[in-house]
């Protein structure tokens, strides 16, 4: 499969933008639109993260001081991903995040004049993969290997090494995967 030469500037591009605004970080590869970032809390971005936006731009960061937002290595985030920590998000090694996923550590507003926002973190493993169009709800611990279906909710807690799907999510098949194994 040959490159197109330009992923390698937007690529370079991306990381200075990046660096620019003070997110920890290596190589950022990039391909399309250049995500939009919040920065306001702490992002750090492991080596060789992915992020696609040829569809429509991703957006990622921490939009609140206190909020932190922490991604793995060689994690690959597809077109409109929205991954913003109000609280805080923690994404780990080799995760695949599909188009048009959102990842939610806040329900940003009041329901109703008792029921204040609420804000949990959210933890999801080593090796996962969250399909197209997946909402991960605030509080939510998805465990290593654990792949959730396309156009599932998650809320709660899954287990390492199974197969999610459903509103709200829930094991459907127990997965293979041997420790220190990913998905290319």
């Amino acid at each position: 499969m040959k490159r197109n030469p330009s992923i390698y500037y937007k690529s370079a591009l991306c990381t200075a933008y990046f660096k620019a605004r003070g997110v920890q970080c290596s190589l950022v590869r990039c391909d399309g639109m250049l995500p939009l970032l919040y920065t306001q809390g702490e992002v750090k971005v492991g080596p060789r993260i992915g992020v696609r936006g040829r569809l429509l731009r991703c957006e990622l960061g921490a939009a609140e001081p206190s909020a932190y937002l922490h991604i793995g290595n060689q994690v690959y985030m597809n077109s409109g991903a929205s991954v913003v920590a109000q609280c805080g998000i923690e994404i780990g090694d080799y995760s695949f995040i599909g188009d048009f996923v959102t990842i939610y550590d806040s329900n940003f507003h009041s329901i109703d004049a008792v029921h204040p926002p609420k804000s949990a973190p959210v933890v999801i493993g080593t090796n996962v993969w969250l399909g197209s169009r997946v909402t991960v709800l605030p509080g939510s611990k998805i465990g290593d290997h654990t792949v959730v279906a396309t156009g599932s909710t998650v809320r709660g807690d899954l287990p390492p090494r199974v197969l999610a799907a459903g509103n709200p999510a829930v094991p459907v098949k127990e997965l293979e995967a041997p420790d220190g194994w990913h998905r290319e």
